[in-house]
C-alpha cells in the first residue's frame, strides 16, 4: 500500500490529467458553436489546471528520485 501522502499526490494527479481532458474535449465541442467566450473560459481553466499538474508532477518525480515514495506490504 502507498502512504497517504503518496496517494494523494497521485490520486490529484489524476484528477486533475482527467479535468485538463475534459477541458480539450469542451473546446473541440465548441468548433460547432463558434462561443468565443465558453472557449476562452476552457482555456484558461485548462491553463490553471496544467500548472497544478506541473507542481504536481515535479513534488512526484522528487518523492521517487529521492526514496520518499514508498510501497508498504498491505
Amino acid at each position: 500500500m502507498l502512504q497517504n501522502h503518496d496517494y494523494n499526490l497521485l490520486e490529484t494527479i489524476t484528477v486533475i490529467a482527467r479535468s485538463i481532458y475534459r477541458y480539450d474535449t469542451y473546446m473541440k465541442d465548441l468548433d460547432k458553436v463558434k462561443c468565443e467566450t465558453c472557449r476562452k473560459m476552457w482555456q484558461e481553466f485548462h491553463q490553471q489546471r496544467q500548472k497544478e499538474l506541473d507542481m504536481l508532477l515535479k513534488e512526484l518525480r522528487a518523492h521517487v528520485e529521492g526514496g520518499m515514495m514508498t510501497i508498504e506490504k498491505p
